[in-house]
């Protein structure tokens, strides 16, 4: 039997194939995170996440003893959407219904630094499969309240942002630019489409969650008038 501490993931366990928790670590010694992986591991559990604050040095240097690998420092974003007074229709900017490679392709460039991306132990198309749900989801509307595209003047979507909520606040979900378009602005058109819904729709912050080893996604966010909520360090524990 699991603890309280470990939290069985069924839709991650589902989806991968393989038994995945969770290791909650808040006001846990540092004895009793160890004796929590190795029951895990006992449990049969082969895959354990686990959140640290980065501030906190034992508690990280106990999960890499342990082998736990830093798969994402993720950093969370937030800004105010109350700024924004007067809509600017952006003509290029509209609702995307329809799931189409293009937008398949953007899905999956948005998470060109996701942890699932980069740990050598999962394969590559199991990200694009990931990314590709993502998509799907946030079309049909289980995830997203609003999906926006980009669109060129022959139909092409050139950039892809969804949009919904967490913790009271809009939510940016996947953001991408197409690679040969990028330098056209289309991102901060995008970012700007995104907090007037949100202001039309009665929230008062807009966040966007990505990577801290993504530079050029930080920075962009930062240019837009986001900082910096927090910051969480993400670790991916292998246990067979």
């Amino acid at each position: 039997m699991l603890p309280a501490n470990v939290q069985p993931l069924p839709w991650d366990s589902d989806f991968l194939g393989y038994p995945v928790a969770r290791l909650t670590t808040d006001n846990l010694t540092l004895r009793e995170v160890k004796d929590a992986i190795d029951v895990a591991k006992q449990a049969g559990i082969k895959l354990l996440y686990s959140i640290a604050d980065p501030t906190s040095t034992d508690l990280n240097a106990v999960l890499r003893q342990q082998g736990a690998w830093l798969a994402d420092r993720k950093t969370t974003f937030a800004m105010s959407a109350r700024t924004i007074d007067v809509k600017t229709s952006i003509s290029n900017i509209r609702p995307a219904i329809a799931h189409t490679p293009q937008l398949e392709s953007l899905a999956w460039q948005s998470g060109e630094y996701s942890r699932f991306r980069l740990d050598p132990h999962f394969d590559t198309m199991l990200f694009r499969q990931l990314y590709s749900h993502w998509l799907r989801n946030s079309l049909n509307g289980n995830i997203a309240k609003q999906v926006l595209a980009w669109y060129n003047d022959e139909g092409q979507e050139l950039g892809l942002l969804t949009l919904g909520e967490k913790n009271r606040r809009a939510d940016i979900g996947l953001l991408a630019v197409e690679a040969t378009a990028r330098g056209q602005r289309i991102g901060q058109q995008l970012v700007t489409t995104a907090q007037e819904w949100a202001v039309g729709q009665g929230y008062t912050e807009l966040q966007v969650v990505t990577q801290g080893s993504n530079r050029p996604a930080c920075a962009f966010y930062e240019k837009c008038g986001f900082i910096v909520l927090h910051i969480e360090n993400i670790y991916h524990l292998w246990l067979s």
